[in-house]
């Protein structure tokens, strides 16, 4: 089992812990989700988790913010790496493996998540029903569950249940019981090349053994249901593929309240780090793209409630089969 590095002079207070996967490069993205995780979660520990350790800055340690380092040999040494895939990537796997006898539960998350609202203690006192991870099902499932997604096409297996990596709240002691870690490195050895990252490392060697979460708590943020997410009220908005709120692409897709707090925290923090350039202003989009976002949204309404419907809060967990 490998050995977390804290930071110096950080010590765990409770038994579960939120975790902001990031590198180096991702840092400033994850250091704003961890602020806010820490002004309004204050029944776990918030911290940032990096293959290596990270300097913080001292806005994130005044906040009680604490940082883990942790890597995987057995892990590591099948995976597939190349100068696009970092090791950041797989860290979700790395904390699995290193944080038993620490923490009971760990949730961990991506840098390009934004916290709005829910109690992830709360989360991560739900009955997993003896499975070792839990997490909310790939948008490209939310509509039609049944879907064969591409990684088990590309494998030959028939469809299954299949989550979206951003979010993963993971059982430390079933992860430990079921030998995930081991499971892990065979399925990379084996399988993995030519597939995805960590999210088809971990629905290749879980095939579909999971616990599913309400949607709210992964939103994945896209312009064909930037609507919808007005009144779904996630409590975590991911937002996935390459329009993401720090960029000034994201105009006119992503609304201003989430664009605003990557804006002037860079500036005053990480000013290096790219940014939007007007943060705090509000833009429309184009003709065509609200025409094509409100066609896709009104035309997936039904199946889309149908999804929505089957979580009777964000808080209790089900079956994805």
């Amino acid at each position: 089992m490998p050995i977390p590095v804290f930071a110096p002079g950080w010590t765990p207070r409770h038994d579960c812990a939120v975790i902001v996967a990031c590198d180096g490069n991702y840092l400033p993205y994850a250091s704003v989700l961890a602020l806010q995780l820490a002004a309004r979660a204050p029944a776990c520990d918030i911290l940032i988790g990096s293959p290596e350790p990270l300097e913080l800055p001292h806005v994130l340690s005044a906040a009680n913010i604490g940082h883990v380092a942790a890597r995987l040999p057995l892990v590591e040494d099948a995976l597939p790496l190349d100068g696009r895939r970092s090791l950041a990537a797989y860290m979700s796997v790395f904390l699995a493996s290193a944080l038993g006898g620490v923490y009971r539960r760990i949730l961990v998350l991506d840098a390009d998540i934004l916290y709005e609202r829910g109690d992830p203690a709360r989360l991560m006192a739900a009955d997993m029903g003896g499975r070792a991870v839990a997490a909310v099902r790939d948008n490209r499932q939310w509509r039609n569950p049944a879907k064969r997604v591409p990684d088990f096409r590309r494998l030959g297996w028939s469809a299954a249940p299949y989550f979206n990596s951003g979010v993963v709240m993971i059982d430390l002691a079933a992860w430990t019981a079921q030998d995930l870690s081991a499971r892990c490195a065979g399925f990379a050895r084996q399988h993995l090349k030519g597939l995805g990252r960590d999210q088809a490392l971990l629905n290749g060697t879980l095939h579909g053994e999971w616990a599913e979460i309400s949607p709210q708590w992964n939103w994945q943020f896209t312009w064909a249901s930037s609507h919808l997410a007005g009144m779904a009220e996630p409590c975590m908005v991911h937002f996935i593929g390459p329009t993401k709120p720090w960029l000034d692409r994201s105009a006119g897709i992503v609304p201003m309240r989430w664009r605003a707090p990557y804006g002037a925290f860079l500036a005053e923090h990480f000013p290096a780090a790219p940014r939007p350039a007007q943060a705090d202003r509000c833009y429309w989009p184009t003709r065509r793209q609200l025409g094509r976002s409100l066609f896709r949204q009104w035309r997936a309404a039904g199946r889309m409630l149908d999804y929505l419907g089957r979580f009777d809060d964000e808080y209790t967990l089900v079956d994805p089969r």
